[in-house]
């Protein structure tokens, strides 16, 4: 019997290294001109990392995760995502001696979906964390440096599309809107929503199902139930995407699929692709640092 490679995964053969290596070359220039270094992190981690960082009740960490245990019965995980795993070698070596601390990385990282077209099981992911400044310009100058990225790769149509989720004093409130949004329309959500909304009703905004994203769009959006703090944050990082000249949308729908973002989320899309047009995403992680056990630490 032939054995093929796992479902989910893609062997990049010699005829097509040469494209990767271009497309990782561009993104080391970028970074380099924007002063972010590169950190290369371990592919596994301890489980619990990913648990208090993405958040229990999130698709990644209760559906999504490689997780095993090893020899010495400790439980650990393929990495899913970048964040959490730069967030800990920050922590762990002391590195916020001068801040900000701005890095970038580059490599494999693993989730068990259903691979589709450009979604594996494996994928390849070029990530930037900037740690140690609440200034709105730096949440433009992340999404600056990935319009610049795809621009180098010859993309055009490019946007950003954008909400602000709020911080530890609104982001309850919010909730409680949510609920209260849903409560009266309780059976027409999935199944899967109305579980989440005694969980974490955020996630709601996030459903795929058709009928539950016309339910949602009709919710309050979230940057109306801001804070003062983080209202002027968000009217910050608006004013620097003007100054810049980088079109930009509201959508409340954006909320990202991790727990650890606050304030702002965002994502990059190009009209040209056609329906899935979605880039890249990001956001702020101000209490990241702080849930893995170091110093309040904005990100």
């Amino acid at each position: 019997m032939t054995i093929h490679a796992p479902r989910g995964t893609l062997d990049i053969l010699p005829a097509d290294t040469a494209k990767w290596q271009y497309v990782e070359q561009v993104a080391r220039d970028i970074c380099g001109r924007f002063g972010y270094r590169e950190i290369r992190t371990p592919l596994f981690e301890a489980t619990e990392l990913f648990a208090r960082g993405i958040g229990e009740a999130t698709d990644i960490v209760e559906k999504e995760m490689y997780t095993f245990l090893d020899k010495a019965e400790r439980s650990i995980t393929l990495r899913p995502e970048g964040t959490a795993s730069v967030v800990r070698a920050f922590l762990e070596h002391n590195l916020g001696q001068i801040l900000p601390v701005k890095v970038y990385y580059i490599g494999p990282v693993f989730r068990y979906e259903r691979p589709q077209a450009g979604r594996y099981r494996q994928h390849h992911q070029m990530g930037i964390e900037a740690l140690g400044s609440q200034d709105p310009s730096l949440d433009g100058e992340t999404m600056s440096l990935a319009i610049r990225f795809y621009q180098a790769l010859g993309l055009s149509n490019l946007q950003i599309r954008m909400n602000s989720i709020g911080c530890k004093v609104c982001k309850p409130r919010y909730r409680e809107a949510l609920r209260a949004y849903a409560q009266p329309r309780l059976e027409t959500f999935c199944g899967e929503c109305r579980r989440r909304l005694e969980r974490n009703p955020l996630r709601i905004l996030d459903c795929k199902v058709p009928a539950c994203r016309e339910l949602v769009r009709e919710a309050p959006p979230n940057y109306s139930h801001l804070c003062g703090d983080c209202s002027a944050h968000f009217e910050g990082v608006k004013h620097y995407l003007e100054i810049l000249s980088i079109p930009y949308v509201l959508d409340p729908l954006i909320v990202r699929g991790l727990d650890y973002y606050t304030r702002t989320v965002y994502e990059v899309t190009s009209e040209s692709l056609g329906a899935q047009n979605s880039l890249c995403g990001g956001g702020r992680y101000d209490d990241l640092a702080e849930e893995l056990g170091g110093k309040p630490t904005p990100a």
